[in-house]
């Protein structure tokens, strides 16, 4: 777990900073520097429908675009979503009300491996400096980038025990939910499946721990199943026709819901694994440590000491790491993907005259919002979810 050293060192490294006040007394405060990590839009499937169907037994929908791309649909919501936390950094007085930031001291860095990440990025250029031509960078298009994909340099051995013991902990414990959420997908994919079509029986197909290159994927009834769940999602999120196929005459929003458990556990199950989460957020976590102490980015150059806002455009796996990482989760009342398209976790060091502190604030939009492209409201779609003297110290803070 050579890692988990080196991601303790990162933390650890962080200036033993003054407790900070009560979020509410927090009027002489000073915001100084943010790191924003942003899920991409709304995108189609990542896999055509035809092999969807091969996986689930089901015919599932056509979409405007090839797989994994953004629509313009999913453009117009992450347009919204900038907008939203444009006017609440101009508020903060991190971002200038009218004219162009201070050169330097905005970095936008996408993903270069996706188009969709990349296209995000560019839309958090445009909307977040209107009308000052700021660029959205990224390494050489279709290129794997560490600060998203984490290090080339392969598990070690004592990494790959580690995480195949943390993940036999947690297919132990599966809760009983996630069976109740098992059989509602079925009843709806292929409610023959279990008893003349084996292949697409939920339930059957064993959920395992698989290598691959050396890399641990989820595979079996539950991976299916999280997939398809989230697939359902983007499909309502996109606003496709209320009855359309796979959602029948079942009501969307409800059967979604109902059935959102089981990706939420497939990311449990792999992408929360503590060694794995250690091994992947390495890179990420050393670029937010140095650009809210106010240092060059080692591992991003494009982020210097002028830097006082990044925008890091990726994916929800990075959401689900950073978590992780810092011992940070939340829930919405009217999301049930914590880490929907769009999710935005925004890391802020704060200066008041106890002394700094850092804030974990969360921006996201909601099932409908994102269906309907309704405005995004501060009051609903932003909250803080944990402050504390330093990146290893976050406590967390309830919210409503």
């Amino acid at each position: 777990m050579r890692h988990l050293p080196l991601l303790c060192a990162l933390l650890a490294s962080t200036p033993a900073l003054a407790a900070p006040p009560a979020p509410a007394t927090q009027q002489a405060a000073v915001l100084e520097r943010v790191v924003l990590v942003a899920r991409h839009g709304i995108r189609s499937p990542t896999k055509p429908p035809q092999t969807l169907q091969s996986q689930t037994g089901h015919v599932w929908a056509q979409w405007p675009v090839a797989p994994g791309e953004l629509t313009d649909h999913g453009k117009q919501a992450l347009e919204q979503m900038v907008g939203m936390v444009r006017q609440h950094y101009v508020q903060a007085g991190l971002l200038p009300a009218s004219g162009c930031p201070t050169p330097g001291s905005l970095t936008i860095w996408a993903d270069a491996k996706d188009h969709r990440t990349r296209e995000s990025g560019a839309i958090w250029a445009e909307h977040l400096a209107p009308s000052c031509k700021q660029q959205s960078l990224s390494l050489v298009a279709a290129q794997e980038d560490p600060i998203f994909a984490g290090p080339a340099t392969p598990l070690s051995v004592q990494e790959q025990n580690a995480i195949t013991r943390e993940f036999n902990q947690r297919v132990s414990t599966i809760p009983p939910t996630v069976g109740r959420s098992m059989n509602t997908l079925q009843a709806v994919l292929a409610p023959a499946a279990c008893t003349t079509d084996k292949p697409h029986c939920l339930s059957t197909n064993t959920t395992t721990l698989a290598w691959k290159k050396d890399k641990p994927h989820l595979e079996g009834g539950l991976a299916t199943g999280g997939t398809a769940a989230e697939n359902l999602l983007l499909e309502y999120t996109q606003g496709m026709p209320v009855h359309a196929e796979p959602f029948g005459q079942q009501n969307p929003a409800t059967l979604i819901e109902q059935v959102f458990p089981l990706h939420t556990q497939e990311s449990w199950l792999i992408r929360r694994l503590p060694t794995l989460a250690a091994h992947k957020g390495a890179t990420m976590a050393s670029v937010v440590q140095d650009v809210l102490a106010g240092k060059p980015a080692t591992a991003l150059p494009a982020a210097t000491e002028q830097t006082k806002l990044l925008v890091l455009s990726g994916h929800d796996t990075n959401l689900d790491v950073l978590a992780t990482l810092y011992g940070l989760d939340w829930s919405f009342t009217d999301q049930p993907d914590p880490t929907a398209p769009n999710t935005t976790l925004a890391f802020e060091l704060w200066r008041s005259p106890s002394g700094p502190y850092v804030t974990v604030r969360l921006f996201h939009q909601g099932l409908e919002a994102l269906r309907t492209l309704a405005t995004p409201d501060p009051a609903v779609d932003m909250q803080v979810i944990a402050s504390g003297p330093s990146l290893q110290a976050l406590r967390p803070i309830a919210t409503q």
